[in-house]
């Protein structure tokens, strides 16, 4: 019965790293506050109002290999950094201008590990291949954003 809890814990908190809904910036700033924490550095994307531009759609292609790959990228970080946290949160589906899209937050006990660890964190994010975002434009279907990012 035990190991049920732990299995359902651990897939309960896999799935709130990709979610529809949007999230709190400071909810998830309060998880990383911890005594051993000095810094906590965080990147915010949101969508962009650019001209022409109505909204993006984010696809994930298999949600169950996208939560691996991100619970992946999150040890990944704390092992090559220096780093006591890591959060990453990515939204799913039709998004519009001003929508957060992803947040990524790393807490260390000095901010130059935290920023390299951030900024990881984004680059890799970037090419993710079971995550797919499309900008949605009034003069177009769609764009395909993840080929022009690799």
């Amino acid at each position: 019965m035990f190991l049920y809890y732990l299995f359902f814990l651990q897939f309960k908190f896999m799935n709130e790293m990709i979610t529809e809904q949007d999230f709190s910036l400071d909810e998830l700033v309060r998880k990383l506050k911890k005594p051993e924490v000095g810094a906590i550095v965080t990147f915010l994307g949101i969508v962009r109002d650019d001209e022409g531009l109505t909204g993006v759609e984010i696809e994930i292609k298999d949600e169950i290999k996208a939560d691996k790959e991100l619970e992946k990228l999150k040890e990944e970080a704390l092992e090559k950094y220096d780093v006591e946290a890591v959060e990453i949160v990515h939204r799913k589906g039709l998004l519009e201008a001003g929508d957060n899209i992803v947040a990524i937050l790393v807490g260390a006990k000095h901010r130059k590990e935290a920023f390299r660890a951030c900024e990881y964190l984004i680059d890799v994010l970037r090419i993710s291949e079971t995550i797919n975002m499309r900008e949605r434009r009034t003069h177009e279907i769609t764009q395909d954003y993840t080929e022009e990012r690799k």
